[in-house]
């Protein structure tokens, strides 16, 4: 991607075949010979990872009686061929797409988006929540989670409101974008948003609680400027108000790209980013070499060398990176028209001072406004989402920071939902709008 006009946008286009030539080509045959490996040889496996275990125990054993601190357990792992199959199989396998785990209707659409609200009924029609996901192309299923493989997990959004007394509880989502509409920016689309908001207020006399996951907590930002009474409460969960703050990554990947590059690769792509590319744009966003391996290797095997490293540590869970990799990959249901694109990346080169949000006044918005960051999140650290605080008027400006969790966990882990681990969690964000909601005065 590094480079100017024309070429960058050639060289991302490169890289979209490659990653494609070793998801579609390289990855099945290698997950079946490791499929094949574990079946036939499952017994030896099965025997040498008892031999390897016993002995890290014993090491440990020992190590503690003498008083010596914990040395070579976690490097077995590296020499376990059971723990290493189990991995590249579980590195190589096809991911199904996400799926939401309650029952929703569509209550509001337009050509841009729509307004699902859960069908779950507990009975309360005065304290409307809409959680807003990002324009750039995620499922609902990103509010409302279920894990098929932990299924007693809270990991649900949009449940935590319903059981905390809020309702109706809805959620908001793109949709692919039309032909038409592909020129289409920031004041349209900002349009949408105000009238899913005005549905709600209409059909239950309330403002809404506004919680804006990522993208969509600065874009709600954006209309509150504009309308400030669209909002009860609002509630940025991993949104970066203002990307020029602090020394993150975004900053660098949005220097490293120019607006040519961005106009060049929407003539190559038909002006869209589409879902497919959008999934391989937030690979990058982590990683600028994630999927042809750091700048002095240049090869896709040694991004796959340095996940079997990740195998040293013993709580290492392949089954929360399997769902981490199907959030990234396969969670994107809708491309993300040319015009809005560019606003979104300019608004990540020059922050607040960005040419589409020039004529918003941030300090209109009064309304109780919270941020929610997480202690690993790499995407929006927390100088990017507390910056709000500094351009609004509200007189109540609350932080709540959780250590443990980064972007995706901010919405859907067990670490920032329940308060089983953090004092800063989803509970105690649902206490907060409770207390603060105008309607309590």
């Amino acid at each position: 991607m590094i480079g100017k006009g024309t070429r960058a946008a050639m060289n991302f286009s490169l890289l979209e075949h490659l990653v494609d030539y070793e998801e579609n080509l390289v990855h099945p045959p290698v997950n079946y010979a490791v499929n094949c490996a574990r079946m036939f040889f499952s017994p030896y496996l099965t025997g040498v990872n008892y031999i390897l275990e016993s002995y890290k125990d014993c090491l440990s054993s020992t190590q503690a009686f003498w008083g010596i601190p914990n040395t070579g357990q976690k490097e077995i792992n590296m020499f376990n061929p059971q723990r290493q199959l189990n991995y590249l199989h579980h590195a190589t396998m096809e991911i199904e797409p996400m799926k939401p785990a309650l029952p929703f209707h569509t209550a509001w659409e337009d050509e841009k988006a729509e307004l699902f609200v859960c069908d779950v009924d507990n009975g309360i029609r005065d304290k409307p929540v809409i959680i807003f996901i990002a324009y750039t192309g995620r499922s609902i299923a990103l509010a409302d989670y279920n894990s098929r493989y932990s299924p007693g997990k809270r990991s649900s959004l949009v449940k935590e409101f319903v059981n905390n007394g809020f309702g109706p509880v809805s959620v908001f989502s793109c949709k692919d974008p039309l032909e038409k509409n592909l020129d289409q920016a920031t004041p349209e689309y900002l349009s949408s948003v105000h009238s899913a908001i005005e549905n709600i207020k209409t059909s239950t006399g309330f403002a809404p609680h506004i919680v804006g996951l990522c993208q969509m907590g600065y874009f709600n930002a954006w209309n509150l400027a504009d309308n400030p009474d669209d909002a009860n409460t609002f509630v940025l969960a991993g949104a970066p108000f203002d990307p020029r703050q602090g020394d993150n990554h975004l900053q660098e990947v949005a220097d490293s790209v120019s607006m040519q590059d961005i106009e060049d690769y929407l003539k190559l792509s038909g002006n869209r980013m589409s879902a497919h590319r959008m999934a391989k744009s937030w690979r990058l966003m982590e990683d600028l070499n994630y999927y042809i391996g750091a700048y002095h290797t240049a090869n896709i095997a040694n991004r796959h060398i340095s996940l079997f490293q990740q195998m040293l540590d013993d709580n290492f869970s392949t089954e929360r990176d399997y769902v981490f990799k199907s959030w990234m990959d396969k969670d994107v249901v809708a491309a993300i028209p040319g015009g809005l694109y560019k606003d979104l990346f300019s608004f990540f080169k020059f922050g607040t001072q960005a040419e589409c949000i020039a004529d918003k006044d941030f300090s209109r918005i009064t309304c109780p406004t919270a941020v929610l960051s997480g202690g690993k999140d790499n995407i929006s650290p927390v100088e990017t989402c507390v910056a709000i605080f500094d351009y609004i008027e509200s007189e109540i400006k609350t932080h709540f920071h959780n250590p443990l969790v980064g972007h995706a966990g901010i919405y859907n882990s067990e670490k920032a939902i329940t308060e089983k681990y953090d004092k800063n969690n989803w509970q105690a964000i649902m206490q907060w709008m409770n207390e603060n909601s105008r309607y309590q005065k």
